[in-house]
Formats: C-alpha cells, structure tokens, sequence
C-alpha cells in the first residue's frame, strides 16, 4: 500500500508540475484566437418564443393606435375630399383597418389564453 500512495503521489507531483504549463500553453492560444467560446442555455428558446409573441401583439397594438390617431385627425381636420356617412373617406377607412386590426389583436389573445 505504500508503494501504490508513493507511485500515485510521483504521478499527482508530476501532474501538478505540468499544470503551469498547459495553462500557459491555452492563454496563448485565447489570447491568438485559437480557442473559440460557446454557451448553450437550455430553455432560452422557448423564453424567445415568449418575447418574440409580446412583442409582436406590442407592434399590432401599437400600429391600431396609430391608425386609429391618424383617422381621428384626418376626420377633424378635412374639409373637402368624399365623404361616407358625414366622415371623410380615409378617416372611415382607417378607422375599418383599424378595427379590424384591433379585433384581430384581441381574438388573437383571447385564443391564446393569456389575457
């Protein structure tokens, strides 16, 4: 049992020695380039799935808004131009887009479950 520690502890010593070595040996190649780094995080995709669907529903609602602003001001402010049940045309097609859009939006979420 004696001999068996004594030739382990040659083999660790001769381990130990070499260790300075070998880290110098890899921060040279760090430092040229030579080694590349990855990560993989487990779960990420499905996080991105998450935000990618938020913030799609955040540029739809943003774009109702948007249309529902710029039909609103184009409604108050035209004085000539056709007109559909007293309103201007642009501003009663873009209050349609608009709505459509937001109702769109809406079953969206509510298929989803998440409201």
């Amino acid at each position: 049992m004696l001999s068996r520690a004594q030739k382990e502890s040659r083999e660790l010593a001769r381990v130990a020695a070499a260790v300075p070595y070998q880290l110098h040996d890899v921060l040279e190649e760090l430092r040229d380039g030579q080694i590349d780094v990855g990560f993989v995080h487990k779960g990420l995709d499905e996080f991105m799935h998450g935000i990618d669907i938020a913030f799609n529903r955040l540029v739809i609602a943003l774009i109702v808004v948007g249309g529902l602003i710029g039909s609103s001001l184009i409604g108050i402010f035209s004085k000539h131009g056709p007109f559909i049940a007293g309103v201007n045309f642009l501003s009663f097609f873009g209050f349609l887009l608009s709505g459509a859009l937001g109702i769109w939006l809406l079953w969206a979420v509510i298929r989803s479950g998440r409201l």
